[in-house]
């Protein structure tokens, strides 16, 4: 059986191409993930830099929202940029501490402007009340740090950098 001459450069051409289409498909798929991881981690930083008990006034209780939510117009922008870029790019569970430690902030804040009498000289009772709301907001903000840490794969660097730090000091010991 006799092989056409052109045959074989016409296949040639075709699977150049298939390959071709394959690799920028590819490639965008890459860039895409890119460009998500990034946009991902300018709103992480972003929320870490930006606690504010105002934030997350949308789980906040509506008849106290004036008393403790945002009051400029700066910080309503803010309030709503952010909650916008966390259904846009945050993951469910980073939006989810977020609100919790955005709640925990703004607990907190409430407990010392309407419980204590003077937060400045607190009772022992302030302090054993208000003792728990800030245990649970160091444990939000926590959550919320590690959480964000860990889908950045940032730890996995700080992690490595010991151990490449751990491993040279013990070399550089006598034996």
């Amino acid at each position: 059986m006799d092989v056409n001459n052109t045959l074989i450069p016409a296949l040639a051409i075709i699977a150049t191409t298939v390959m071709s289409i394959g690799a920028l498909s590819h490639q965008r798929r890459q860039s895409e993930a890119a460009r998500l991881w990034e946009r991902r981690a300018e709103l992480y930083v972003d929320l870490l830099a930006n606690q504010r008990p105002h934030l997350a006034e949308d789980v906040n209780d509506p008849a106290v929202r004036p008393l403790f939510g945002a009051e400029t117009e700066e910080e309503r922008e803010l309030q709503r940029t952010l909650t916008a870029r966390v259904d846009a790019f945050a993951t469910d569970t980073v939006g989810a501490r977020w609100r919790a430690a955005m709640l925990s902030i703004w607990e907190v804040n409430w407990f010392i402007g309407e419980e204590m009498s003077n937060p400045l000289a607190p009772t022992p009772e302030d302090e054993a009340g208000i003792a728990p709301l800030l245990a649970a907001r160091t444990e939000a903000v926590a959550a919320l740090r590690k959480q964000i840490r860990t889908e950045l794969k940032t730890d996995q660097h700080r992690q490595a950098s010991w151990s490449r730090l751990l491993w040279s000091d013990r070399s550089r010991r006598p034996t």
